[in-house]
């Protein structure tokens, strides 16, 4: 009997001792890969906290200022590895790659290859503002900040007389004319400058027009993410015609979302419709756009 009982005393020591180093054990994983209660504690703390607007709090892409010309001159040599909004994406990837390592360099670039004429060929959004608005939708966390940098964006390229970017060798490729695109679309921009030079789509010349495209767009993103770092940007707002279109069917027939440039596809409208204005009205009940 004796012996059994210290043997079971032997058993319960010893299962007392391996419950004891597991324990010790658990503790120092605990210790060297787990944050501590009071780390714990602080990292709740500030993730529960709301983002003042313009901040990245707990977010890893953070917006660190660059040079527009860098980021210009890598956009115009990433466009021929996957087009106009890769070349865009890419060119402020690798800049920043360069500069500051990761995240950065471990974004999947190959899905910007999609842009590349208005959306896999599709003429709808033109590939360089698209990428110019996915860098801004990295970068900035805040709704209102996000959208005034894009309609920034998109209504420069829809007025500008692009493209004025020249690349250092400037002997090795044709001479291109600029144009205004007149419309976000990658269609018209495109057809308003084969209309305006005399070249044909996919024509050298219209290549290397997108390629010079992507890398002012580039630069004028970058502008706009540096001036964002100062102060909020603020949209300067639409133009008087598409004002005028949206006082209509937005606010009355509540029939049309969008502000981008009405003109550039409804040029043609039928006698019913009312003469539109050059400036922005008001319907006050006299105005034609009032009456049915």
């Amino acid at each position: 009997m004796r012996k059994d009982r210290y043997t079971r005393r032997q058993l319960l020591e010893s299962a007392g001792l391996t419950a004891g180093a597991s324990l010790l054990a658990g503790c120092s994983e605990t210790l060297q890969g787990s944050p501590s209660q009071k780390e714990t504690r602080s990292t709740g703390e500030s993730e529960s906290k709301t983002p003042k607007p313009g901040t990245n709090i707990g977010n890893p892409w953070r917006y660190v200022r660059v040079d527009p010309a860098v980021v210009a001159a890598e956009a115009y040599r990433q466009f021929a590895n996957g087009g106009c909004m890769y070349g865009l994406f890419a060119g402020m990837m690798v800049v920043m790659t360069k500069e500051h390592g990761e995240p950065y360099r471990s974004f999947p670039l190959h899905m910007m290859k999609f842009g590349e004429g208005g959306v896999g060929g599709w003429g709808s959004l033109c590939g360089t503002i698209n990428g110019g608005a996915a860098i801004i939708g990295l970068f900035e966390q805040d709704k209102q900040r996000r959208e005034n940098l894009i309609a920034q964006l998109f209504s420069w390229y829809e007025t500008a007389e692009l493209p004025s970017y020249q690349p250092k060798a400037t002997k090795e490729s044709p001479a291109v004319l600029n144009s205004i695109a007149g419309s976000v679309l990658c269609h018209v921009s495109v057809g308003n400058w084969c209309k305006k030079s005399g070249n044909e789509i996919g024509s050298p010349e219209m290549k290397e027009r997108c390629r010079r495209l992507t890398a002012e767009v580039a630069a004028k993103t970058v502008e706009l993410l540096n001036a964002n770092l100062r102060d909020p940007c603020k949209f300067a707002g639409l133009s008087s015609e598409v004002k005028s279109c949206l006082s209509c069917h937005k606010e009355e027939l509540h029939d049309t979302l969008g502000k981008m440039r009405c003109d550039s596809c409804h040029q043609q409208l039928s006698a019913k419709h009312p003469a539109i204005p050059a400036g922005p009205i008001k319907l006050d009940g006299n105005s034609p756009r009032s009456k049915p």
